[in-house]
């Protein structure tokens, strides 16, 4: 079974888009899964979170949307077992992509490409999206199999998602037949407060089966893990994020087994 492609995506900022992603792809990556992060967000805190901090000189995410480089020549490891990044790079450099992605006059399949080209490497690819609705977002959903999408569990972030439902429409008509949301989860979730339980009232009355079961909690251990270069499985191991995001994995890989290598 060749990995499954799952972009990470909502056009907010502060969504748990990162910290998914991060803690997640932890989680699988704990479980045994062989499982890399891709860090399309100029920001790059998915890289830093994990402690990966390429030297200025070093290929990037970037050079791979260039096609001046492969994929596999820039994956890192990380302190965590089974576990790897595809560094973004300092400063401008992935804005000034986006650009010259902006530039072509039709979408080009350049991460696809470079996923395809070693795709059996992997039992899982996670996407960390900036939080826009870009071109570098567009070529991360031409790449994936389906969308994750964190939903803070506030009602502003629930607008979010009709920009990033009618984006995967465009994608799937033009570009990736295949492309769906597969899954909504919930984040930042205060459980015993009325607008937390409301959210996901609603989320749930919407979307069904599509929206985790689990839930993840606002949990201060989750904001803490960045600063120590880790995931919260290892920053706070017995955490209520922790125990969280152990739970979404066991339900995303649910029939899945890490290959054998």
């Amino acid at each position: 079974m060749s990995a499954a492609v799952i972009a990470i995506s909502l056009q907010k900022g502060g969504v748990g888009k990162t910290t998914t992603a991060i803690n997640l792809g932890a989680a699988l990556a704990e479980l045994g899964f062989r499982t890399l992060i891709i860090d399309l967000d100029p920001q790059g805190n998915a890289s830093s979170g994990l402690g990966v901090h390429p030297p200025e000189d070093a290929p990037t995410i970037a050079e791979v949307l260039r096609r001046e480089e492969t994929l596999e020549n820039i994956v890192e490891p990380t302190a965590e077992k089974n576990l790897f990044v595809a560094p973004a790079p300092t400063g401008q450099m992935l804005a000034e992509v986006e650009a010259q992605l902006v530039a072509e006059m039709f979408p080009q399949p350049r991460l696809k490409d470079a996923i395809d080209a070693c795709r059996d490497d992997w039992d899982y690819v996670l996407l960390d999206c900036p939080p826009t609705l870009g071109r570098l977002t567009v070529n991360a959903f031409m790449a994936a199999d389906e969308v994750l999408a964190p939903v803070q569990c506030q009602y502003f972030a629930l607008e979010g998602l009709r920009d990033l439902t009618a984006v995967v429409q465009q994608v799937k008509s033009a570009l990736n037949p295949n492309l769906e949301i597969g899954r909504y989860l919930l984040t930042m979730s205060e459980g015993a407060k009325k607008l937390s339980q409301e959210v996901e009232a609603d989320m749930r009355q919407a979307y069904g089966s599509k929206v985790f079961k689990n839930v993840i909690p606002y949990n201060v251990k989750l904001a803490e893990a960045p600063s120590s270069e880790r995931s919260v499985l290892k920053h706070a191991s017995t955490s209520k994020g922790a125990k969280a995001y152990r739970a979404v994995a066991k339900e995303l890989s649910n029939g899945r087994s890490p290959k054998a290598r």
